[in-house]
């Protein structure tokens, strides 16, 4: 067993943050000791969230016509992938997917919403469907909105919205690789602006569109430094008609040893892997646990399908984990 891993891994079971000069130990040896950082990834997921995991559903309250450029995503009316045009899903459809994600077991349920940000008409109808939705199924709703405002905010958390998802995407120093319509700081203050709502943040990104390690390991520590409740984990799916439709996608191997780095990073977060797992890390899915995830985001994604909610509940049970 390497001692550096063992060293470091003991900092974080004993609840300690681990520096830099540490994270990149880390990194160095992952590749030739992979077993052992996957084994103390568990080891660090096990002492600080047990056998519980966290599952989320999302459905899209509009999909696609986005203003944006971020190369990884189909739903830019910039890019020929099929989502150029804005279709917004009906209140009854949105309140017929909280539905099936309560029958499901489901507890954590999502909406998201494409575009720079809601505006005045949208967020209304939002804060309705919020309400509806805690009333009659008793959900713990997050929202993906876009930038928001302190004023747009509060009347969410007035509507009864729990958690807020915004994701950094990547690090600052390649963010403007990928995105040049808005940019890395504003993604920052809208994570700022919902926490000071007392909104819960789902704040992560994507993986496997061209970082570096060092870049990945610079969101970590954002995402450590802004005090995150929950990271999400993406891993690109390329889809033709992006700017990264050509993109070689990470292997499993690599998927799992970035989830153990983060599970050092961030012990006491929960990392929910979301789009990408099933396309991604195929019949390699059930080893995120053993990497050091706790939460994962089950169902059809946004522009790519997912894994059934059955299938992942199976899952779980097979692992002797428990939904939460």
């Amino acid at each position: 067993m390497n001692d550096e891993i063992k060293t470091i891994a003991d900092c974080c079971l004993a609840g300690n943050e681990i520096d830099r000069g540490q994270i990149d130990e880390v990194v160095d040896a992952a590749g030739e000791h992979f077993s052992d950082l996957l084994y103390w990834a568990n080891e660090i997921r096990q002492r600080f969230f047990g056998n519980r995991v966290r599952v989320c559903s999302i459905v899209p309250g509009t999909l696609g016509g986005c203003s944006q450029d971020c190369k990884f995503c189909a739903q830019s009316a910039r890019y020929n992938a099929g989502y150029a045009v804005l279709k917004t899903l009906s209140d009854e459809q949105i309140m017929g997917a909280a539905e099936q994600a309560k029958v499901n077991g489901v507890t954590n349920f999502g909406i998201v919403c494409s575009g720079r940000g809601a505006g005045e008409k949208e967020l209304e109808r939002l804060c309705g469907l919020i309400g509806r939705i805690k009333e009659r199924f008793g959900l713990t709703v997050c929202a993906s909105l876009g930038l928001i405002t302190a004023e747009q905010a509060g009347r969410l958390v007035e509507a009864g919205l729990t958690v807020y998802n915004h994701n950094l995407e990547t690090s600052e120093r390649y963010f403007g690789d990928i995105v040049t319509t808005h940019r890395y700081s504003d993604r920052v203050a809208t994570i700022e602006t919902a926490q000071q709502a007392n909104l819960r943040v789902c704040a992560g990104g994507i993986f496997g569109i061209g970082e570096t390690d060092e870049d990945r390991v610079d969101m970590a520590l954002e995402l450590r430094r802004l005090g995150v409740d929950t990271v999400p984990m993406n891993f690109l799916h390329p889809i033709a008609g992006t700017p990264l439709g050509d993109t070689r996608s990470l292997q499993p191997r690599e998927i799992l040893r970035i989830i153990a780095i983060y599970r050092f990073i961030l012990p006491r977060t929960t990392l929910k892997i979301a789009g990408g797992r099933v396309s991604n890390l195929r019949d390699m899915q059930s080893w995120i646990f053993y990497a050091g995830a706790n939460g994962i985001l089950s169902g059809n994604y946004l522009t790519t399908a997912g894994r059934a909610v059955e299938e992942d509940m199976q899952m779980l049970k097979d692992l002797e984990l428990q939904p939460d």
